[in-house]
This record gives C-alpha cells, structure tokens and sequence, in this order.
C-alpha cells in the first residue's frame, strides 16, 4: 500500500466528508471504505434484489436500519417509490438525512425498530457505522467488526499480512472511537399505523442482531399488508434459521434464505420472502 493510500484510509476516521459515487450521486460519509463497500453491496451486487424480489414502481419501501441512506438512494434512483427510512443513531441519522434532504418522496425517521416501544442503548462506531449495535449484543461483537474491515479494506491492501497489521490498528479502542448512545425504538405496526400505511411494497431490514425484535414488532394484521421483505442476518445457528423460516412461513410468505458466501463472514444470511397471496396475484396478471 502506498503512502497516499496509507493517508486516504487512515483519514477516514474523522469528520463528515463529500463523495461523488461512480454513477454520479454525491453523498456525505463517515469514511470512504465504508461507503464503497455499501456502493457495491448495494448498486453494483444488486444483493437485495435476488430470488424474487421486484422494486414497484409508485410504491411503498420501508428502510430499516438505514444507516447513511444508501439503500433508500437506490430506490430512490430506480423508482418513484415512497421510502420511509429509519435510523436510531443520531451521528448516523445526520448523515441519512443530509444525504435523502433533496427526495421530497424519502420520509427519515429518526428511531430503531423493535417489538414494543422503548429506548435502548447502542454501542456506534465512527468508522464503522454499519456495525453499530445494541449494548445487549455488544459482548461477542468483536469478531464482526474486525470481519466488517477486512471485507471494507481487502480491495485497498492486497498483501494479507499488511491488511491485517492495518484492520489491527484500526481495531484499537483509539481509532475505534465506540460512543454510547441511547436511542428510541418502536415497531413496524406503529409507523404503518402512524403513517396510516395500507400496503408495504417492499420492507428491508438490516439491524445487526436485532432482526427477531423487528419482526416481533408486526403485529398479525399487519403481516397481510406486507408484499416483500428482505433482510440481513448473522450469526444464527441452525435452530434459529428454523425458527426464522417457521415466522415467515406461518405468516403467509414463501422464503430463501441464502448464505452470503461473497464477504467470508461466518453464518451470513440474505433472507428474501414474499406473500403468497402477492405472488399468486403477479403470477395471475
């Protein structure tokens, strides 16, 4: 790695800075690492849009765990949907906000979504924002992070003994900057009830390690009104990829769930659903 390459990563553990991404959107961001992996993810991989799973046009998105407004960009570059983001962390939130202020159709909401109403500390990482986690998972959350990086940083530092010696340095409580921040939570019911939503086109989920809570927080009625959901998920055993499957399945939806073999990471999961009634209903027009 050169010296210029050196300074560009080491930089990008401080301040808000402004990016032009490759097809031309400008976006603020904690770090540039960051912000290309979830380019990538998300513009180039198409990782949410697999086995099934269709963006609507004139429809109604769900974001939750918006992080910086990546996912409710492609949306917005793709669609005239209505996308009502979600994000706890404030520093985060900030970002999301800056970052979706010029789509009249993006409504940010500045809250995390669980399984009743409640507030809830969160560990945040400055320089790895995507890996923010509640208190509650914090313990076991290390070998996440460092994952997170190496997966950031491997197409910067070629050598493997070099991108290790930096996802160390990186790795040191200094440079990790975690802050604590106590954040408010609700459910997915209550913004369908509040935002008097009769229909979820798509519902995308991506909470490090909170995804039961998530769903635990729509209530029977409401799993009708949801056509899609897509979401990450980590560190489930196979009694937990079970108990996911038998969720979905008791409430009407068709499910994958696909291991993420790209990144590397141990018990990855994409996990991509769809009503029945939804795709009995496409399958028939």
């Amino acid at each position: 790695m050169s010296g210029t390459e050196h300074e560009r990563l080491t930089s990008e553990t401080g301040g808000i800075t402004k990016k032009q991404l490759r097809n031309g959107i400008e976006i603020h961001q904690n770090n540039e690492g960051e912000t290309e992996f979830l380019y990538n993810e998300i513009f180039h991989k198409e990782m949410y849009f697999k086995h099934g799973i269709t963006l609507p046009d004139h429809g109604t998105v769900m974001d939750v765990g918006a992080n910086i407004g990546m996912f409710t960009l492609y949306v917005s570059s793709k669609s005239n949907c209505r996308v009502y983001a979600f994000e706890p962390l404030p520093p985060t939130f900030n970002l999301l906000k800056m970052n979706t202020s010029s789509l009249p159709q993006v409504t940010t909401v500045n809250v995390g979504l669980s399984n009743e109403n409640k507030e809830a500390e969160f560990a945040y990482f400055p320089t790895m924002s995507t890996d923010s986690v509640q208190i509650k998972y914090r313990e076991n959350h290390e070998e996440d992070l460092r994952y997170g990086l190496i997966n950031h940083y491997k197409d910067d530092i070629a050598d493997p003994r070099m991108l290790k010696r930096f996802v160390d340095y990186l790795m040191s409580p200094k440079l990790l900057n975690e802050q604590i921040y106590r954040c408010k939570l609700t459910t997915i019911s209550e913004m369908i009830h509040y935002y008097d939503l009769n229909q979820i086109d798509l519902l995308k989920i991506d909470v490090e390690k909170s995804e039961f809570e998530v769903l635990e927080g729509i209530h029977p009625q409401d799993w009708g009104k949801i056509k899609q959901i897509v979401m990450e998920v980590h560190g489930l055993d196979g009694e937990q990829i079970s108990r996911l499957e038998s969720i979905f399945r008791t409430n009407g939806f068709d499910v994958l769930i696909d291991y993420y073999d790209d990144l590397n990471i141990p018990n990855y999961y994409n996990v991509y659903a769809v009503n029945q009634m939804h795709k009995q209903a496409a399958n028939e027009g």
